[in-house]
């Protein structure tokens, strides 16, 4: 029997049936070999250390097999020999290793493709699928690695393709009818991800994956320990995470930008789904969140990711999603978002995401909702988002989240609501709507929220609440009102908010109403109210609003 020449004369000095573990220096061409196998898709991972497995036995049986079977049965005569990447996850490697077949299928739970020994051409789809084993006291940060040499003969090509029936694996299928009967020595599939079918074309963590379901093909060539960039390895794990664990590694490791920008990214796609949100809010993502968002101001996508997360954890109107938006505003949600906003004023991604967390966090009519209001104007809330819609009047998304959130922080009717109305004024946010509705005619969200934006921050009786009214209309408001009532005669929503938009507006007993009223007669608000009215007899408010502007308007 001829053993490997780096394992010296006779195979070196180990025993006959166990293994030795020999460390290599880290420029041997091994470490060398090896260093570049794990650079392809861990470029931040640093190889710590490499121990060459010596063990005779296995080494017989192996190399046996592959020389004196396997290259008669396979197609052409080629065993495929590869280097290949096995986590052996809460079990050492010396563990694993001290068993008299090395790496038994039988020991195996199953996978994609059954009962087999699943072998990854890249390391970091055991990385990432938490699948390598964690070395105790690194914080999860180092972990080790087995270097599998295995001959895979003709391999059964199998794809992205997963099913009852692949999961039922416990051979390969037959590759030849025979005679002889011939089955295939192995299964080829990917590239996957951990524990997620496909997906390898946009997965740092994905691998063309190789299982084996002969001990004997395969033999446990090195043992290597990984020390991972903080976060790295995290990141790939992230992407497959559920909604408590995705939060549970942003708590642990939000400090992180890249996990931070990961995970706050993972949730607001997870939790864009209504079963997810109260989840999220139970597993402590709110606070995470916030959290994620302070430690990295200036990081433009943690931001975006980081409000996208919190609008979509935030929205909902029962009781549940009222109270998610409380812990928010509790968290410090208000305060992260602006302070996002005003960081990254030219970042239409932040803006967007921005606008729509504030109005989302915001929303709600009862005492605890006006409240919200009040400490999001505190936090400057009112200023960011007349910003975003100066800066980006042509950038639709930006103007309808934009006008949302100016309608929630100036809902109410007290003295801080009026407040607010006023300090909104004089921001210039009754120019930056209008100038909103102007820009995007055919965006129905737009008008629906532009309208409502108006009417919220025009409405009043006072003398300071007439000057805003009268403000609106300089600025063309009525124009855009009926404008917007016009375009969108089949969406009730809009038919509504234009109706309370134009209301607002053309009200008042002075003379200069009057000439707003004539002013909106002569643009067809009669006849743009009397078409809603019509389309939707059974809206009842679109009714009730109509009713009154029609009363005022004659």
């Amino acid at each position: 029997m001829t053993f490997p020449d780096e394992w010296g004369a006779d195979g070196g000095d180990g025993g006959p049936t166990e293994s030795k573990l020999v460390p290599l220096s880290m420029q041997s061409n091994e470490a060398l070999l090896i260093k570049t196998l794990l650079a392809r898709s861990c470029p931040s991972a640093r190889l710590s250390r490499v121990q060459r497995v010596q063990n005779k036995m296995l080494w017989r049986e192996y190399a046996d097999y592959r020389d004196k079977s396997l290259v008669h049965i396979c197609a052409g005569g080629d065993v495929n020999e590869m280097l290949l990447f096995h986590g052996t996850a809460e079990r050492a490697a010396t563990d694993v290793l001290a068993h008299q077949n090395g790496l038994d299928p039988r020991f195996s739970n199953g996978g994609f493709y059954g009962q087999g020994i699943y072998l990854a051409e890249d390391p970091s789809y055991p990385i990432g699928g938490r699948y390598a084993h964690r070395i105790s006291g690194s914080g999860g940060s180092r972990v080790q690695l087995l270097i599998v040499k295995a001959a895979l003969g003709s391999q059964q090509e199998m794809g992205q393709r997963i099913s009852a029936e692949t999961r039922a694996m416990r051979m390969p299928d037959v590759r030849v009818e025979g005679p002889p009967r011939l089955l295939y020595n192995s299964v080829r599939g990917g590239p996957h991800r951990p524990f997620v079918s496909g997906g390898g074309e946009n997965g740092c963590d994905a691998s063309i994956v190789h299982v084996v379901y002969e001990s004997r093909q395969m033999y446990p060539a090195y043992v290597i320990e990984v020390e991972m960039e903080m976060g790295a390895e995290v990141v790939a794990a992230v992407r497959a995470m559920g909604v408590a664990a995705v939060a549970a590694a942003l708590r642990a490791h939000g400090s992180v930008s890249r996990v931070a920008l990961a995970a706050c990214g993972r949730l607001g796609r997870l939790c864009a789904e209504v079963r997810n949100k109260q989840a999220a809010a139970d597993a402590g993502a709110i606070e995470a969140i916030v959290a994620a968002m302070q430690a990295h101001p200036q990081v433009a996508d943690v931001q975006q990711n980081g409000c996208c997360a919190m609008a979509n954890v935030c929205c909902g109107t029962d009781a549940a999603g009222l109270a998610r938006k409380q812990r928010a505003a509790d968290a410090g949600a208000f305060e992260a978002i602006v302070a996002a906003l005003q960081a990254h004023p030219q970042d239409a991604g932040v803006q967007q995401q921005g606008c729509l967390a504030l109005g989302n966090v915001c929303s709600g009519t009862d005492a605890a909702g006006l409240a919200r209001n009040q400490r999001a104007a505190d936090a400057g809330a009112i200023e960011v988002v007349v910003a975003a819609l100066q800066v980006h009047p042509q950038v639709a998304v930006v103007q309808q989240n934009g006008c949302g959130a100016m309608a929630n922080v100036c809902l109410g009717s007290d003295a801080a609501a009026i407040a607010r109305k006023q300090r909104a004024a004089d921001a210039g946010a009754i120019e930056a709507i209008v100038v909103a509705l102007q820009a995007h005619p055919q965006v129905a969200v737009v008008q629906q929220n532009g309208c409502q934006a108006m009417a919220n921050v025009c409405s009043g009786s006072d003398a300071a609440a007439l000057a805003r009214i009268q403000r609106a209309a300089d600025a063309g408001g009525i124009e855009v009102a009926v404008a917007a009532l016009q375009a969108h005669p089949q969406v009730a929503v809009v038919q509504q908010s234009g109706c309370r938009a134009m209301f607002n507006v053309c009200f008042g007993s002075d003379a200069a109403a009057r000439a707003r009223r004539q002013r909106a007669v002569t643009v067809g608000a009669t006849e743009a109210v009397a078409g809603a009215m019509q389309a939707h007899p059974g809206d009842a408010a679109v009714q009730r609003r109509g009713q009154r502007l029609r009363d005022l308007l004659a």
